[in-house]
């Protein structure tokens, strides 16, 4: 594992963290205020499905890894080495260019229609500053999770793709990579 990936993975799990210990904090209070004071946080939920959101895409980096994406791997194991690895490679590049797509087009739709502020963060801004509030974040922010998500995923894939071209260049087979790497995702 390069110092680079490294860093990015540990980075990504410390963000990972502070979003769901954001997330549980947030549905904490409001489970106390709910039925300990007969009260309701108004913008609780709606914060909580925006973290979730953010968790969810920034997450599918690690479930890829894990390889706990749905795959159909049954062709790649039962080929000889050289028609499992082009395979792979072939596999790879065609989900990579579809997380492009996704990333492209999600990001013009989040640029399209997030311009309104963000609702839970308005209420928030609110009631810590009053009148003299600041501008809430756009919605293109919570839209943005999906073509950061896919982007991360892409380049996950390409470096995959890589290790396959190193396998085929190397004589090492599919079942080899996994081995040494991990797992199915790495």
């Amino acid at each position: 594992m390069t110092a680079f990936h490294l860093v990015f993975r540990t980075g990504l799990k410390a963000l990972l963290v502070m979003l769901m210990a954001t997330l549980l904090t947030v549905m904490t209070a409001q489970v106390i205020m709910r039925y300990g004071f007969n009260s309701s946080l108004l913008w609780s939920e709606e914060l909580c499905r925006y973290l979730l959101i953010w968790c969810s895409f920034l997450a599918m980096v690690f479930a890829f890894e894990r390889g706990e994406i749905a795959a159909l791997s049954i062709l790649a194991d039962s080929l000889p080495r050289v028609p499992a690895l082009a395979l792979a490679i072939v596999g790879g590049v065609l989900s990579a260019a579809m997380c492009g797509a996704l990333a492209w087009y999600g990001y013009l739709y989040a640029k399209l229609v997030g311009s309104q502020p963000i609702p839970a963060i308005s209420f928030i801004l609110g009631d810590i500053f009053g009148s003299s509030a600041p501008a809430a974040p756009t919605v293109f922010w919570v839209y943005f999770a999906l073509p950061l998500g896919m982007m991360l995923l892409g380049l996950r894939i390409a470096i995959n793709i890589v290790h396959y071209l190193r396998a085929w260049a190397d004589g090492r087979t599919l079942q080899d990579l996994a081995a040494s790497h991990g797992g199915p995702g790495q």
